[in-house]
């Protein structure tokens, strides 16, 4: 049986054929963290503070979370591709063996699992990138959001230095 180590290498493996496949199709390599600090004034400013930027500085805020807002949609995909590709590798390991136990299937299935030493490492897997993925629902797409009202607030002043 396969141990802790080699599921995690399996799936080292399948995440740098995928980041090789966002190379191909011209994305630049990912990052773990995102290094922008502005981004971090930016959701923490106040209405007073807000409204004593400039235009220019508006832009600046729309471009670093629309930027905040495509790395958390990136990460937030990540998560979902370890959660699918460690259900479909645990589905296929016990698959026709959940017969053996009883219960529900749902309860015949995760007794399946458990009693798999490689699969049982694959759930933990799961899990722990399910709980990630759980973690960054819709923050991306609040962040475009946000990213979005500078945009309007820039077109705003803008508007306001024109008249």
């Amino acid at each position: 049986m396969e141990d802790q180590d080699s599921a995690s290498e399996r799936l080292a493996k399948v995440d740098s054929i995928l980041d090789e496949y966002e190379k191909s199709i011209g994305l630049h390599g990912y990052a773990e963290e995102f290094h922008d600090d502005s981004v971090k004034a930016y959701i923490k400013m106040g209405r007073q503070e807000l409204e004593k930027i400039t235009v220019e500085e508006c832009a600046e805020a729309a471009v670093a979370l629309g930027s905040f807002s495509f790395h958390l949609q990136r990460s937030y995909n990540r998560e979902v591709a370890r959660v699918n590709w460690s259900t479909s590798c645990m589905k296929s390991m016990v698959s026709g063996k959940e017969g053996q136990y009883s219960g529900s299937w749902d309860s015949q299935y995760h007794q399946a699992v458990k009693d798999n030493g490689y699969s049982f490492k694959l759930l933990k897997i799961q899990r722990y990138a399910q709980q990630r993925a759980d973690r960054l629902t819709y923050l991306s797409t609040s962040m475009k959001n946000l990213s979005d009202l500078f945009v309007n607030m820039q077109k705003a002043k803008a508007g306001r230095r024109n008249d």
